[in-house]
């Protein structure tokens, strides 16, 4: 770390250098531009193996897109324990893909497991989020702590997990600061690719006025029963596809949802009725509806036969008729917001700063 200085004075550095550092083996070069320009080298050698079934976001480095899992693990909930227990049974079946966050309080875990594995690190694909609301000292502090707690030198995706701070803390002048941040944090080569969680079109837009490295993929909650549903429930869907922004799905089996909207799409009748035609569990149904999208899913389980069905989604495809049917659905409706109609997302009520 002495070596090539704090985080504090590369994040100084990259805020002069916006674009990819210009690399060259002549002459002494910037320790922050040297460690771009290694990682640089590095994530253009990246691949995930061809089994692995992928999509394609936008990169810290534009000329660099990165394969994305289109099937990963979710782990909210999850202690550590739990975690690595699932981390373990998931990668030695062939997943490729975790998702964690610093709140989540089990990125120990995960990195222990992903350890144990013996993969190289160009095979394997982790997602992590830092809370929002953070100024730049904590948006920093908590990138970093990310990385610690993992044992990994990067992440492929780092979100920012909220427009604002859990309890409301934050403003537009604050994501732009914290979004910044994280930029200049991944161009020092943590993070292949960055983006949001739980943002609607008008937060969004508070950070495209400032930002000089792609938004690459916003991760909400969007399951079958959502498909019809109003902007309010789907984060405003239809702004990010059109721009650009992977749009991704978490809780894609409506796991928090209060039950009994919480089975309807495990055994409900009309996710079962399409999964007998295909030999399929309901689950898998309803997995399938969104990987079938381009939209990928991290449903959470630590037990194997389930861990097994969630993967087993491409060897199938759903019918024209069989999508419309399920995209018609208006249950189960979004959960966890104000109201069916609402996620509770694009009316977080805050409390300025910055």
């Amino acid at each position: 770390r002495s070596h090539i200085g704090s985080s504090a004075s590369i994040y100084r550095f990259a805020q002069l250098s916006p674009s990819p550092p210009k690399c060259s083996l002549e002459g002494a070069m910037h320790p922050a531009r040297l460690i771009s320009c290694l990682c640089l080298v590095a994530f253009a050698a990246a691949d995930l193996p061809d089994e692995v079934p992928t999509v394609q976001i936008r990169g810290v480095h534009l000329k660099d897109p990165v394969k994305m899992p289109l099937f990963g693990l979710g782990t909210w909930q999850y202690n550590s324990s739990r975690t690595e227990l699932a981390v373990d049974l998931a990668f030695g079946m062939g997943y490729r893909h975790v998702d964690t966050a610093l709140i989540y309080g089990n990125q120990k875990g995960v990195g222990a497991a992903l350890k144990r594995t013996g993969l190289p690190r160009d095979e394997y694909f982790v997602t992590s989020k830092i809370p929002g609301g953070l100024n730049l000292s904590a948006t920093i502090a908590a990138l970093d702590s990310c990385l610690e707690d993992l044992d990994l030198t990067y992440v492929d995706l780092m979100l920012i997990h909220f427009p604002s701070s859990f309890d409301g803390k934050g403003g537009p002048k604050a994501r732009q600061q914290e979004w910044l941040a994280l930029e200049a944090w991944a161009k020092a080569g943590k993070a292949r690719a960055i983006g949001i969680s739980h943002y609607c079109q008008r937060q969004v837009e508070d950070i495209l006025q400032v930002s000089t490295v792609p938004i690459a993929v916003n991760q909400v909650q969007y399951h079958v029963g959502m498909g019809a549903a109003p902007n309010a429930a789907t984060d405003d869907k239809a702004y990010f596809q059109s721009h650009g922004i992977l749009y991704q799905s978490f809780s894609p089996l409506c796991g928090p949802c209060n039950p009994p909207d919480n089975l309807e799409l495990i055994n409900g009748s009309l996710v079962t009725s399409i999964g007998a035609a295909h030999n399929k569990t309901g689950s898998q149904v309803a997995l399938r509806w969104l990987v079938q999208q381009g939209i990928p899913v991290i449903p959470k389980s630590h037990i194997s036969k389930h861990l097994k069905e969630n993967m087993d989604l491409f060897d199938f495809a759903l019918s024209a008729e069989e999508m419309q049917r399920l995209s018609a659905a208006t249950s189960p409706a979004v959960g966890g917001g104000p109201s069916p109609n609402d996620s509770g997302d694009c009316g977080v009520a805050e409390q300025l700063q910055i």
